[in-house]
């Protein structure tokens, strides 16, 4: 089993946790509005931005066919910079880009807009890549924006036990990674980019703190700038009634650290209701990069849904770790999930540029375990949380509470007839599977990628028969995760078996 002092991407964790005093936390008798930025349209340089869905890859989408057009704007304001602690230590200049998606029909905008914080590895939007059959087929609009750093000397982002473990961290990922990579991929469109980071004055658990002080700040900005009813820029033209965070990856501690700290409380609109109507984050087991391990914020948001799913790769560390769970409530609005058969990263997650390592890469091409990576379509899964939450948000309908996987004690419990975790959220190919999902925590294939074990030939004829027995099961299955809110019936329908005849 791999060692669980560092991250997947190399960070420290620390061996200590770091406790943060609630009298650190800002409780402030009275709500204020975060300073209102400016957007000014990006130059055209002659290329497409990074993360764009126009252009081929991991991200694309044919926008047109759903009727959206996308834009790139500069976002420039004031912002504070805040400490782990929740300390303001100054108010900066900062310049950052926001690359917006929407419809380009007014009457096609369902008045939410999704707000996401670039992934720090190639600047991937891990929710938009999850989401985006769902966000354009019904009418959202979407924002992703970067929080990144200049490099610095030491790059908190790649501190690792030992030297030789942190070189082979910037070796696969330094080109990547801060404004240095967007310059480079396209100079003339980020240069102008820039926020406050001192790594001697801003840490995080015994390191210096990989996330961007000036985050908590931007964030809110946006939010309100989005809220704000314009004739130019982002949202010229558009009722903007609510803004849902769909953070996920490394930069969902920021959402975790924003709501922990009171800022929901504390930043609002001018009329005093929230900036943030809905949180959703996922696959980042919080306090992985340093500091505190957080499940639940000490201040919760009030009368809105704060919504956290975990792939079958975080519920695996925190059964490790053996970190408490938190329970589903209505009051505070609290969902977790565990979803069972969803790796850490799939193959359409990677950002620009960013590649990972293969079994026959590591030293691990004879292992059976590491051979097959599991992508089956999890996207599907999350589209159902987020229209769950959309619709606690409209309509006061609470989310499905889900069962936990099982433990045993600091071990995960799997059922030995189909070699799978026993619990959690149940996708048709976990309820009738084809194979064992596994995580590299377990078989210490050294991947960030997970991998599954299919089932032989044999197996696969022993417990279903043939493949119309199979099929019909698969397809039960699908109904089965439409009733429980696991699925939208207009996915269910494009689900296809995992398994194919030629299996059996």
């Amino acid at each position: 089993m791999p060692s669980l002092t560092t991250t997947r991407k190399g960070v420290l964790r620390p061996t200590l946790y770091f406790a943060l005093l609630c009298s650190a936390l800002p409780l402030h008798a009275a709500p204020q509005v975060p300073r209102m930025p400016t957007a000014v349209a990006v130059p055209a340089s002659g290329q497409l931005p990074l993360s764009s869905a126009l252009r081929q890859g991991t991200e694309y989408s044919d926008l047109a066919h759903y009727g959206y057009v996308e834009q790139e704007f500069y976002l420039q304001g004031v912002a504070p910079a805040i400490n782990a602690s929740g300390q303001n230590l100054l108010d900066a200049p900062y310049t950052t880009r926001i690359l917006v998606r929407r419809p380009a029909d007014p009457a096609r905008f369902n008045g939410t807009v999704v707000i996401e914080p670039f992934s720090w590895f190639g600047e991937r939007a891990a929710g938009w890549i999850l989401t985006r059959d769902y966000l354009l087929s019904h009418g959202y609009a979407y924002v992703g924006y970067t929080l990144n750093m200049n490099q610095p000397k030491v790059d908190p982002k790649f501190i690792s036990p030992t030297p030789q473990e942190e070189a082979d961290q910037i070796a696969q990922y330094g080109k990547i990674v801060n404004f240095e990579f967007m310059r480079r991929f396209d100079y003339a469109r980020y240069a102008p980019l820039g926020s406050y980071y001192d790594p001697e004055r801003f840490t995080r658990g015994d390191g210096p703190d990989p996330f961007v002080p000036q985050s908590q700040g931007i964030g809110a900005q946006l939010a309100l700038l989005l809220k704000t009813p314009a004739q130019q820029g982002p949202m010229a033209g558009l009722a903007v009634k609510r803004v849902y965070v769909d953070s996920w990856a490394v930069t969902a501690q920021v959402w975790m650290d924003y709501l922990d700290q009171g800022r929901h409380q504390q930043w609002r609109m001018p009329d005093g209701s929230p900036l943030i109507d809905a949180y959703m984050t996922g696959r980042m087991a919080y306090g992985e990069v340093g500091g505190e391990v957080l499940r639940v914020p000490r201040h919760m948001p009030d009368n809105v849904p704060f919504v956290t799913v975990f792939s079958q790769s975080e519920a695996m560390h925190d059964i490790l770790e053996g970190i408490a769970l938190p329970a589903d409530t209505d009051q505070p609005q609290q969902r977790y999930y565990e979803v069972t058969g969803m790796p850490h990263l799939r193959l359409a997650d990677l950002g620009t540029e960013h590649t990972e390592h293969f079994a026959a890469d590591v030293g691990k091409g004879d292992d059976p375990r590491c051979q097959t990576l599991y992508d089956e379509p999890v996207q599907m899964v999350v589209a159902a949380l987020l229209d769950g939450m959309d619709r606690w948000v409209r309509d006061g309908k609470p989310m499905p509470r889900a069962p936990r996987l099982e433990r045993q004690g600091r071990q995960p419990v799997r059922d030995p007839a189909d070699g799978n975790l026993v619990g959690g959220v149940r996708p048709p190919w976990v309820q009738v599977p084809s194979a064992s999902y596994l995580t590299d925590q377990e078989t210490g294939c050294g991947l960030v990628y997970d991998t599954k074990l299919p089932y032989s030939r044999e197996a696969l004829r022993q417990r279903y028969g043939d493949f119309d027995h199979y099929q019909q099961q698969f397809e039960a299955a699908r109904a089965v995760s439409v009733e429980q809110g696991y699925l939208l019936p207009e996915d269910a329908a494009r689900l296809h078996p995992v398994a194919t005849p030629k299996d059996f």
